[in-house]
């Protein structure tokens, strides 16, 4: 079975879009085209539309105050994806937020994070977008540190309700029959803290690297489609 990489050249795919967070937009990275979304399309051999936003989730959930937290994933999925810029194919790295956020755990929770992103992917695929078009990637490793930092309500996580929201994106690729970067299991294996920068979240050019590497080579999770 070919890789996301072979796959999306071999489909004669022009343009890629990549949907996410500061860690999509390219946060860390030391130039633009040093981040994740650039390496990968430029692997790809298609032109960048970069649907990353900094501070973003994916679920829709109320958060602290009650209010949904702007710009999130399932808000403007279908504007970002599926509008007039509309890619060829679609590589997804959200849940780093989504995992680390434990200011409203009663509303905002693994949950609502499953919900709105299989509906997120659920929708691509009604709208047309095939599954070998797609790729989702779980959330980048963070050190043990990086759970003391951040802004309120994004502190404190433990390490396993974490490791929960890489469980589900994977259980979604399934779902789907979507290609599936193991970016948080390779990151921990293949450098771990090494691969994030000072701040103790984002990855450093060599993890930006390193995610662009596990999407090239994601395999089809092929077995319930």
């Amino acid at each position: 079975m070919s890789d996301f990489a072979t796959t999306i050249r071999e489909s004669g795919a022009r343009t890629l879009s990549t949907f996410g967070d500061s860690i999509t937009f390219g946060m860390s990275a030391t130039t633009p085209e040093r981040s994740w979304a650039s390496l990968l399309a430029s692997q790809l051999d298609c032109a960048l539309i970069n649907k990353g936003i900094p501070g973003t989730v994916m679920q829709n959930s109320p958060a602290m105050g009650g209010e949904r937290r702007p710009n999130n994933g399932w808000s403007r999925h279908m504007a970002d994806l599926l509008g007039p810029d509309r890619a060829d194919c679609i590589a997804i790295l959200y849940g780093f937020n989504d995992a680390r956020y434990v200011g409203a755990p009663e509303t905002f929770n693994i949950e609502g994070f499953i919900r709105d992103y299989r509906d997120v992917v659920g929708n691509l695929v009604t709208a047309g977008i095939r599954p070998e078009m797609i790729c989702l990637g779980s959330p980048p490793h963070i050190p043990d540190a990086g759970f003391a930092v951040g802004s309120e309500g994004f502190t404190g996580q433990t390490r396993e309700r974490f490791q929960m929201h890489v469980e589900a994106v994977e259980a979604i690729a399934r779902q789907y029959g979507t290609f599936y970067a193991p970016v948080n299991e390779r990151m921990g294996a293949e450098g771990g803290d090494a691969l994030v920068s000072e701040d103790m979240v984002h990855p450093n050019d060599e993890g930006h690297a390193k995610i662009a590497e596990i999407f090239a080579a994601a395999e089809r999770l092929a077995d319930e489609f």
